[in-house]
């Protein structure tokens, strides 16, 4: 594993917020009061999970059961929430580590392939097994469908993090797809294991597959959620936003974070409540925007923007991504938006 190296940050005002005590104890305070963790301007980002091979396949409508359609385009890519979130946290310049294992065989070989290219490194391990894939379903309006062919990135060991220097992060996060998995275990005992890194915890559509125990101890750790509003509804049986992410708050006991597609995005904590629009867009597909908007996210508390700041710049990240095909954007298209921390 390579070392990563972090450059110390002072402590001291920030733009756009400022620094109150040593640490935020539950969900309380305002989000206008902009106080953070230390820990959020301190230390890399460990992005835990997958980097997988997303088919991203351009089809008129889903099929009906027993159905076959016809695609009109298709693209083969990287992918995976941990992937797709690392790149955004590297093109956004803050230090970080991809914590998604790559295996042997050809979606391996794929993925070894643009991870060079976007000079980003995983773990390597040695296995018969392959990184798993992803067929992406894009309807006209953008909108995806995701069916998946679980890999090496469902089979997490706890001896895998023995050669972590937990120190050296600060914040880390995980989706449901791989805490589902049987290897979901070691990543929360991982967790468990180092309170002091701040969890972001993403659980995606899989977040009914994950199950109440391993949940449970999720929020024991008091993540912070970041989840779509529908998923957050048809998780807590709500029926509304508000509700919904009320009734995550009050199991996690810290901020929760959730996205409306267009019209923005959502802070709930501690009986406050902050909403950030975002600029819409003419989706080429959606694949990876939730995972671009986590990364973006975490990526801006890291650097000690304030709520408010860190929604918009994620809010900006996510819209550009569903202009590209595939969850990611060449490092030259990123440049273009003019963001950085």
């Amino acid at each position: 594993m390579p070392v990563i190296e972090d450059e110390p940050i002072e402590d001291g005002p920030i733009e756009g917020g400022r620094i109150e005590g040593d640490s935020i104890e539950d969900g309380s305070k305002p989000v206008d009061a902009v106080t953070f963790d230390r820990r959020s301007a301190r230390g890399s980002i460990l992005s835990i999970g997958a980097v997988m091979v997303d088919v991203v396949c351009h089809v008129p409508r889903l099929p009906e059961r027993g159905e076959g359609v016809v695609v009109s385009r298709r693209e083969t890519v990287a992918g995976g929430c941990a992937f797709n979130s690392a790149n955004v946290i590297r093109q956004l310049g803050q230090p970080g580590f991809l914590f998604a294992p790559i295996g042997s065989g050809i979606f391996s070989d794929f993925v070894r392939g643009e991870l060079a290219a976007r000079n980003l490194e995983a773990l390597e391990i040695e296995t018969e097994l392959d990184c798993g894939s992803c067929t992406c379903l894009v309807e006209a309006d953008g909108e995806r469908t995701m069916v998946t062919s679980p890999g090496i990135e469902r089979c997490f060991e706890l001896s895998w993090f023995e050669g972590i220097d937990a120190g050296r992060f600060g914040k880390a996060l995980a989706s449901g797809y791989e805490i589902e998995g049987a290897g979901g275990e070691a990543i929360v005992s991982f967790l468990e294991a180092h309170p002091e890194i701040e969890f972001y915890y993403a659980p995606g559509p899989r977040i009914e597959g994950v199950g109440p125990e391993k949940t449970a101890r999720i929020n024991a750790l008091r993540p912070v959620w970041h989840l779509n509003d529908l998923e957050a509804m048809a998780y807590t049986g709500r029926s509304s936003v508000e509700e919904a992410a009320r009734a995550i708050e009050a199991q996690s006991g810290n901020a929760v974070v959730i996205t409306e597609g267009s019209r923005g995005a959502h802070l709930y904590a501690g009986g406050e409540h902050l909403f950030v629009p975002t600029e819409p867009v003419d989706p080429v597909d959606t694949v990876g925007a939730g995972d671009a908007h986590l990364g973006a996210l975490v990526a801006a508390r890291n650097a000690g923007l304030c709520w408010d700041d860190s929604l918009g710049l994620a809010n900006k990240v996510a819209g550009a991504v569903c202009m590209v095909p595939g969850g990611t954007m060449s490092d030259e298209a990123f440049s273009r938006l003019g963001l950085g921390l």
